[in-house]
């Protein structure tokens, strides 16, 4: 029971009550399925290089620390426009 991710179950719940409250509820089943298609692919690539996809990263930065900065900061400004998107509707 303690291993359950109770932090991000939580988290769907809340988006789940969000989204319906928003009349939103396909939106759910896109998260759903993405997140669902993210774990996949995490697995594979656990499986196939022993690295999470974020310790890939980890390891391509500290190889490449400029292309690095240069991928967060368009990762996070896309990032921040989904948030923007998505709470105002430009």
């Amino acid at each position: 029971m303690r291993d359950l991710p109770w932090g991000i179950l939580l988290m769907f719940a809340t988006l789940a009550v969000a989204f319906a409250l928003a009349g939103l509820w396909w939106w759910l089943l896109f998260w759903g399925g993405l997140v669902l298609w993210l774990g996949v692919v995490e697995l594979w690539a656990v499986r196939r290089t022993g690295l999470t996809i974020s310790g890939q990263f980890l390891a391509w930065a500290r190889k490449h620390p400029w292309w690095a900065g240069v991928m967060a900061a368009l990762l996070g400004g896309a990032v921040g426009y989904l948030v923007y998107h998505l709470t105002t509707g430009y």
